[in-house]
């Protein structure tokens, strides 16, 4: 049981410092590629993937039960 929580512990505290990681060099090539994967609007476009994702399966969902139902 202690074990357990020692590894929690340790799993949580590297989250924390992996989380917080702030890259301060001036690579040209890494800058690019931080700045590729980064656009304007991205967290709005993975919430509305997000939503549109879970309306599919409510509806897939939704005709899987009324068939089972016959």
């Amino acid at each position: 049981m202690k074990f357990s929580k020692k590894l929690v512990s340790l799993f949580f505290i590297l989250s924390v410092f992996a989380c917080s990681y702030k890259y301060d060099g001036d690579n040209a090539i890494i800058n690019n590629i931080i700045d590729s994967q980064n656009y304007q609007g991205e967290i709005s476009d993975l919430i509305g993937y997000a939503l549109l994702t879970i309306f599919l399966f409510f509806i897939i969902g939704y005709f899987g039960n009324k068939k089972k139902g016959k």
